[in-house]
């Protein structure tokens, strides 16, 4: 099946955005309503906790605020971190934002992996390894049986109040690289959610996993990429180097011990640190004048598949050039995008 492609944005709330958090908020709401006005297909917000690199801790109130704040556009969780929430909560709400914002409201569940949040929330780091595949059959058990009653149940039916509006149920996306999980997410033909920083090799192998899973599935994976819309493409490249290595020093925090040794490595194998890592990231990012940028794309759509992606425009963390790329964008581009 061919589908066209679509666009949305993803957005990290990072505390490079600007000088308080107030500034932060500010430049997220400018780009979710600049994205409805413009026709963009999505808007996906992610989860982070205690750390500067992303000061969201709640990717569900971020996405009841932007559904409520717009009419048309869709909205996401890029991700909600499911080891920390109990995964019938998730369908509940879930389910709720379905209902009320007329079934615009897509999951995606990673698990993440920062000791900090464990240590702080008081989460056994235990509960990471049955992640995302734990949460995601009970989310959809949840939607799909709306009897909750177990044997050791003394108080009766319970059932998901309210139900999801969508049907069999709202979409469910996961992140991840783990082979079970890749194989539970194509058994049930659930779409995968691929991180920003991910190279384009990385990405086709995950998804050629997928298909070796389930070569009949039909669905529409989420990829995330850094677009910067610049004529001065090697000033705007250096710009995003020094702001993603910013960013990635603000979320260089201690992992779960079953969750480390997931870092960028260089052709050699090693690991990459933060300034490293910003410059190979911005390397590999798409930037350029609008016309290199739409080449680019259609490159990148080309080598990976993609039918659906999410933009991380404001990677560079200027407010001038984030709402300028959003604008070209949406002149140039998005006329290749279905509206709504």
């Amino acid at each position: 099946m061919t589908r066209p492609t679509t666009y949305g944005l993803f957005l990290n709330m990072g505390s490079n955005l600007g000088p308080t958090p107030e500034d932060v908020m500010r430049i997220t709401i400018d780009q979710a309503d600049r994205a409805e006005a413009l026709g963009f297909h999505d808007l996906w917000v992610t989860e982070h906790h205690f750390i500067p690199f992303g000061i969201n801790p709640s990717s569900l109130t971020a996405s009841a605020f932007l559904l409520g704040r717009t009419d048309r556009v869709r909205v996401g969780t890029a991700v909600a971190l499911s080891p920390l929430h109990h995964p019938i909560e998730l369908a509940e709400k879930a389910a709720l934002l379905d209902q009320m914002s007329g079934g615009r409201f897509d999951l995606g569940i990673g698990r993440g992996g920062y000791l900090k949040d464990y240590e702080v929330l008081g989460v056994d780091t235990a509960r990471w390894d049955g992640e995302p595949i734990g949460s995601a059959e009970t989310i959809i058990a949840t939607w799909t049986d709306r009897d909750l009653a177990r044997p050791e149940h003394t108080t009766g039916p319970s059932e998901l109040q309210p139900p999801p509006l969508t049907r069999p149920h709202p979409p469910l996306f996961v992140a991840t690289r783990s082979d079970d999980a890749i194989r539970f997410a194509a058994d049930r033909e659930l779409p995968l959610q691929h991180y920003f920083a991910s190279p384009v090799e990385q990405r086709c192998q995950l998804e050629d996993r997928y298909r070796e899973a389930n070569p009949d599935a039909d669905v529409a994976h989420l990829h995330s990429v850094i677009v910067v819309v610049d004529d001065d493409e090697p000033k705007a490249r250096q710009l995003l180097a020094e702001a993603l290595t910013e960013s990635f020093r603000t979320g260089d925090w201690p992992h779960v011990p079953q969750g480390s040794g997931k870092r960028h490595t260089g052709a050699d194998g090693r690991p990459l640190d933060r300034g490293e890592m910003g410059r190979y990231v911005a390397e590999n990012s798409i930037v350029g004048s609008i016309d290199e940028v739409r080449d680019q794309l259609e490159e990148f759509e080309a080598a990976t598949g993609a039918t659906r992606l999410a933009l991380y425009v404001e990677a560079i963390a200027d407010p001038e050039r984030i709402m300028g790329t959003i604008d070209a964008i949406g002149d140039a581009v998005l006329d290749r995008s279905p509206a709504g």
